[in-house]
């Protein structure tokens, strides 16, 4: 009898490893993110503390009339210190202190390199306190105290009187101001040492030169049309040897000339 020959069975397939579940997934992506910010956040630790990274010079740009060395000790950097121990906008507050100092910046340079930018206050004008002169900068900040205005013209208000004055502030509002602004709008050679501008009740303006002369110049708005002429009006008072009480400039296109007082008034040869 024949007997059927027993077929061997196919080899059952490997079965596929299996897939980690996704939570394990994410969990071991979350450790790997975890070890990489932690790495970068201890470096960045260390770096302030490392010798790379301390204060090796400062350095004072821009100064012409105050010490650099006052600058430098104001920003309270030494040698050794961390560079990013104290912030750039506390060192450039710690500068602006200095009465004389209108902006300042600073930068970090190369190998611990620091470097203290500054813009100076420039004396413009001077004010009678007390007995002695303040200083003023342009926009009326008081950067100085001197026993005599020097060759700065001398600015000041009727009737104001400020009741203090402290160096790095900036003069209270009276008038001052206005005349500050004033010279600036004169013509070239007008200001010289000894001149003297004053801001009247009504807020018009009278200058008086050095040799006495003194010349009405009206409110501030349209001053540089009327005071256009004040070199040559002046040289040919002068010239002339007129003796004059004040001239008149309030009046676009017209001079006032009103003499002084006295038997050498209008002469020539009266002085």
């Amino acid at each position: 009898m024949a007997t059927s020959a027993a077929h061997p069975q196919p080899a059952a397939a490997h079965a596929a490893e299996p897939l980690p579940p996704l939570s394990r997934l994410n969990s071991v992506l979350l450790l790997l993110r975890f070890g990489t910010i932690m790495a970068v956040a201890l470096a960045a630790a260390t770096l302030p503390t490392s010798s790379l990274f301390v204060v090796r010079s400062v350095q004072v740009r821009g100064t012409a009339h105050i010490p650099a060395g006052e600058v430098a000790a104001l920003a309270g950097l030494r040698r050794g210190d961390r560079l990013f121990s104290i912030p750039a906008s506390e060192i450039v507050a710690r500068v602006r202190r200095h009465p004389r100092i209108a902006r300042a910046a600073v930068r970090v340079g190369r190998g611990g390199q620091i470097v203290i930018r500054v813009a100076e206050r420039i004396p413009y004008a001077a004010f009678l306190f007390e007995g002695r002169y303040l200083i003023l900068d342009r926009s009326g900040v008081v950067i100085d105290d001197r026993p005599s205005a020097g060759t700065l013209p001398v600015v000041s208000a009727a009737g104001f009187a400020p009741q203090w004055a402290r160096l790095g502030d900036r003069l209270p509002v009276g008038g001052v101001e206005r005349a500050l602004a004033a010279l600036g709008r004169l013509p070239a050679g007008v200001v010289v040492p000894g001149t003297r501008l004053r801001v009247e009740s009504l807020g018009d303006l009278v200058l008086f030169t050095p040799d006495g002369i003194a010349v009405r110049l009206g409110p501030l708005r349209g001053l540089e049309e009327r005071a256009a002429l004040m070199p040559e009006i002046l040289a040919a008072v002068r010239t002339r040897g007129f003796v004059v009480e004040y001239l008149d400039l309030r009046f676009a296109g017209n001079v006032v000339m009103k003499p002084a007082p006295g038997p050498a008034a209008g002469e020539a040869g009266g002085r």
